[in-house]
């Protein structure tokens, strides 16, 4: 679930570079701060050079790659972490370098103590900077660390320092990978926690026994495609619908055939509803709403008059037996206005709708001002 959302993944490759951005600094500093104290650069000038130079220009290519990020990864998620983890590696592999030299070659005798303080720091620091990606910071933490277990042993009488970093790696890679899935938890939480909101939502909105929108947010909406229609002088128009007769077909046929009638009523003024902006609700009882934006009396009658023909011509079935149903529809078009109430709307499409229940149902009718 976490590997396929493209927002989780680019929160987590951002709080990677965040992390590692504290050690990106310290590298580029680090080699002169072993050598200098110990007059190591007089010593050996050259390998103190490449040592360096080497450490300081890919924390300059590193802190480039951080200027240009959001470009980056904008253009291509996966070219950035190709980048990200290549000049990664690039400082891991010459610290394991340095590592190598400092313990097997006797020309780094005078700080082999100082580079095992650093091994230790530098690998755990990796490893908790990286967690975010675990099978990478395990890769990074390889680079460092397994050139100089396979040297010492190589290197008979440095077996031990090969025994000790030995059980070093793995004791630090056990931690980062327990870190790593509780790391990787608290997204799975997160995510379980938004689904819940998310669904505590859509229950807030939807009619539980229809399962298109209820009343209250039928009201909410309303107020904000008035208030969207009255800043850009658009018609909006309303379907006021009733199934008619409803309260003899429950009496007749029992309330869950009524309900199964009010599913399958909701289910065709769906399928009218079709644009984005078109909205479809229960409006109480056998009642219900269609809100049509950017739209004349006469385009109104025309979806109105659709939807009546579709409901008279699709009679609902119920183990086995068909129940044919029909409705009246009252239709009402405004040019919204901050002089004129939402609800005048509603009002006007009530008095259409009782226009066309008094002149004998299953009708279409317009109110007109």
């Amino acid at each position: 679930m976490i590997d396929k959302d493209v927002t989780i993944q680019k929160r987590i490759d951002m709080d990677l570079l965040s992390r590692s951005m504290t050690g990106v600094v310290v590298y580029a500093l680090l080699i002169p701060v072993v050598f200098w104290p110990f007059d190591f650069y007089q010593l050996q000038p050259m390998l103190s050079t490449i040592f360096a130079v080497g450490m300081f220009f890919t924390s300059i290519l590193r802190m480039i790659h951080r200027v240009f990020t959001e470009r980056l990864y904008q253009y291509s998620a996966k070219l950035w972490r190709l980048l990200f983890m290549s000049l990664s590696l690039c400082h891991a592999g010459i610290l394991g370098a340095f590592f190598v030299f400092s313990i097997y070659d006797e020309r780094f005798t005078p700080i082999l103590h100082v580079t095992m303080l650093a091994m230790g720091g530098i690998s755990s620091g990796a490893v908790v900077a990286l967690i975010p990606r675990i099978k990478f910071s395990l890769v990074n933490l390889s680079v460092l660390l397994i050139p100089s277990i396979v040297a010492g042993v190589i290197i008979n009488e440095k077996l031990p320092y090969a025994g000790m970093i030995a059980v070093y790696f793995g004791f630090i890679a056990m931690m980062g990978v327990r870190s790593s899935k509780e790391y990787i938890r608290s997204f799975e939480i997160e995510l379980m926690l938004d689904e819940q909101k998310n669904e505590l939502e859509r229950h807030g909105k939807i009619d539980a026994l229809t399962n298109i929108y209820n009343r209250g947010y039928f009201n909410i909406e309303l107020e904000k495609q008035w208030e969207y229609a009255s800043r850009l002088n658009l018609r909006l128009s309303l379907l006021l619908i009733d199934v008619d007769h409803f309260k003899a077909f429950n009496d007749n046929y029992g309330h869950l055939i009524g309900d199964a009638c009010l599913v399958h009523i909701a289910e065709i003024i769906n399928q009218v509803a079709q644009r984005e902006t078109d909205l479809a609700a229960r409006f109480g009882g056998e009642e219900f709403v269609l809100l049509i934006l950017e739209n004349d009396s006469d385009e109104a009658e025309k979806i109105a008059e659709v939807l009546r023909k579709k409901i008279e011509n699709s009679p609902f079935h119920v183990d086995g037996k068909s129940f044919p149903v029909t409705v009246s529809i009252g239709v009402a078009s405004i040019q919204p206005s901050h002089n004129i109430d939402s609800r005048q709307l509603i009002e006007y499409s009530d008095l259409a709708l009782y226009k066309a229940k008094h002149e004998g149902r299953n009708l279409v009718k317009i109110h007109t001002n």
